[in-house]
């Protein structure tokens, strides 16, 4: 069966049937980069604490009121159209001042659109979305689906799928106003199983994402240290929040101490449930998963992006019947 598919949409008990791409797909963020004679991204990288570009601009930084770090996020709500539709979306990344957003939409039964929306300032709505053109070019791909874009919006993170087969993939932009070209895979990040869920730091200093090379259709979280010219290493399994169960969908604090994943793991409330982890720099392991109860249901949640400020948190969620795109603030 074909990866793209609605299973990828319905929660994560497709991965008994489907293989690929969104079964349990999403991706994120790097930094603007050229293309390497090996495929991967490269690029003179900023140090791993610098922080990421593409901060809010002070007209909203001054109506925002800002949270408090220490509180539990509040009660997901599901953003209003045109966001989300009756298809099916997922996938939610955005660039740093989040008035850029890109997510999967569901198309058919085997295929996904990836979006693009704007918004003049987090206070509006956004604009009808559009398809982002040109991933495939070049590239023996059937289908590609579940991204994420960098702090700056210059770099697209996506899965690409060829018969039921999926790695990650990206392409680059010199300025936000231009569109993605130079489509490539990422030769040293993938492997032959299935690579999907990338995401990554505000930073770009660490990819990660979710793969089955541990044998069988279980799917574990991956990390990929971004190397001193921006090349992404091999990868290493995150072997701290593994799990006998899948893990898919990540999302980091701006910092990257703090990081927020899907798990099937015993101790939730159901299908996927979001779990959180952190850890005392850049370079230690991370401290043992917790639930995060407020943010996960019945169904299946997949976190995907969190704020610079961490105020709010974007996941994917079928709680409501359909997956779609919510979001949870903080008072």
């Amino acid at each position: 069966m074909r990866a793209l598919s609605r299973l990828a949409l319905a929660g994560s008990t497709a991965l008994v049937a489907c293989n690929a791409i969104v079964g349990f797909g999403e991706l994120e963020k790097v930094t603007g980069a050229t293309a390497r004679p090996d495929g991967d991204a490269g690029e003179d990288p900023p140090p791993r604490d610098a922080a990421p570009a593409g901060d809010a601009t002070e007209t909203d930084a001054a109506k925002d009121p800002g949270c408090d770090p220490t509180r539990p996020f509040g009660t997901p709500v599901a953003l209003e159209a045109p966001v989300n539709s009756s298809s099916g979306e997922q996938s939610a990344t955005f660039t740093a001042d989040e008035l850029t957003i890109v997510f999967s939409r569901r198309v058919d039964l085997f295929n996904e659109s990836i979006l693009m929306a704007t918004r003049a300032s987090r206070q509006e709505a956004f604009s009808t979305p559009t398809p982002i053109d040109g991933l495939t070019q070049g590239l023996s791909i059937d289908a590609v689906g579940v991204p994420a874009i960098t702090a700056d919006g210059l770099m697209l993170f996506y899965a690409g799928e060829n018969a039921d087969d999926a790695d990650i993939h990206v392409a680059s932009r010199a300025v936000s106003s231009a569109p993605f070209a130079g489509p490539r895979r990422l030769t040293r990040v993938n492997s032959a199983q299935v690579e999907v869920y990338p995401a990554v730091m505000h930073d770009g200093a660490e990819l990660w994402f979710s793969s089955e090379r541990l044998g069988g259709i279980t799917r574990h979280l991956f990390r990929s240290v971004r190397d001193n010219i921006g090349n992404y290493e091999a990868p290493a399994l995150v072997s701290e929040l593994k799990s006998s169960n899948n893990e898919a969908g990540v999302a980091f604090s701006a910092d990257g101490l703090t990081v927020y994943f899907g798990s099937q793991r015993p101790g939730g409330l159901g299908d996927s449930d979001v779990w959180v982890a952190t850890r005392a720099s850049l370079q230690a392991a991370f401290g043992a998963a917790t639930h995060v109860p407020e943010l996960s249901s019945a169904g299946a949640d997949y976190p995907s992006w969190v704020s610079r400020d961490g105020c709010r948190i974007y996941l994917a969620s079928d709680r409501a019947g359909s997956m779609d795109v919510f979001v949870a603030s903080r008072p």
